[in-house]
């Protein structure tokens, strides 16, 4: 591993070393992960992932894959822009003249170089947190009980408005045929000691602002089966009702070691409505140095520029 000027941290493994490794792991940040669930006896149990182990080539790996989704997201997967980057990425090459100017407008708003750099810049890990709950739940093994309907990608920048996440369940069961829970996503930055305060602040600004945040989204979408459309377009009112179909959900991204003990059986004490079984969830994602991670994940995004 090594350090740039800045002291930031900063991979030795090539883009396409990390592209090779990733590709024979299965191509996905599940496939890096171990998973163990935690506080089953609790109103609000949750699940400790530990992920990017302690071999360079997994962490580069996983730093890859984030990458290459996010980037993937934000063109649109468009060949001037996400297959530019990509040929140059793995070429070792850089974009220039009106190929670096587009593709960099794509990067540029979590991704910049400055502002990458600066000391206590917690967008950055906050994104890729955001980022990392995103895959782990996307690339879940399907559950018979239900499929997810609606699950979208974290939004462009970390600090643009409304909830951090948002999935939609077709049920197999259930007086609604769908449920759905929104989720806030925090980081812990810390070596040690007690993330309590971010799982905390999660489940207050979800009980304060959970129904804002859902009065702010789309009331659906054209291309949404008319059911589906239905259930979305009430998701406010369902929450504001507190009925069996709404949930709530924070996770907290963290550095290994920092992974508590014991966490969220305090949740009921700061989410106080939606009192019905299954109502809250928590996630604690485990990873070895989460700021280092994400200026690897940076770095990556940001060779061919």
């Amino acid at each position: 591993m090594s350090w740039d000027e800045q002291g930031v941290r900063v991979t030795d493994v090539s883009p396409v070393q990390a592209l090779t490794r990733a590709t024979a792991v299965g191509g996905r940040v599940a496939d890096l992960v171990k998973r163990e669930p935690k506080g089953e006896d609790q109103t609000c149990p949750w699940e400790l992932v530990v992920t990017l182990s302690e071999s360079t080539g997994d962490r580069a790996a996983a730093a890859w894959i984030i990458a290459d989704e996010i980037m993937r997201e934000r063109t649109g997967g468009r060949a001037p822009t996400y297959g530019k980057w990509l040929a140059a990425t793995l070429s070792g090459s850089q974009l220039t003249g009106k190929d670096r100017v587009l593709v960099k407008a794509f990067a540029e708003p979590v991704f910049e170089a400055v502002a990458a750099k600066k000391d206590g810049n917690h967008g950055l890990a906050g994104y890729v947190g955001e980022w990392l709950w995103y895959l782990l739940l996307r690339d879940l093994p399907e559950d018979p009980a239900r499929s997810v309907e609606i699950l979208g990608p974290p939004k462009a920048a970390v600090n643009d408005g409304g909830s951090d996440g948002l999935v939609v369940y077709r049920e197999r069961a259930g007086a609604w045929g769908f449920s759905f829970r929104l989720w806030e996503m925090k980081k812990y930055t810390g070596q040690a000691g007690d993330p309590g305060g971010a799982i905390r602040k999660g489940w207050t600004q979800l009980s304060s602002k959970g129904a804002t945040y859902l009065g702010m989204l789309s009331r659906g979408d054209k291309l949404l089966r008319d059911d589906t459309r239905e259930f979305v377009g009430s998701l406010a009112e369902q929450w504001v009702e507190e009925e069996e179909s709404a949930g709530a959900g924070v996770s907290v991204a963290l550095n290994a070691t920092a992974i508590p003990t014991k966490a969220f059986h305090l949740a009921h004490e700061h989410f106080t409505t939606h009192k019905h079984p299954g109502a809250l969830q928590g996630l604690v994602v485990a990873i070895d140095d989460l700021e280092g991670f994400a200026h690897e994940v940076r770095e990556y995004v940001w060779t061919a520029l």
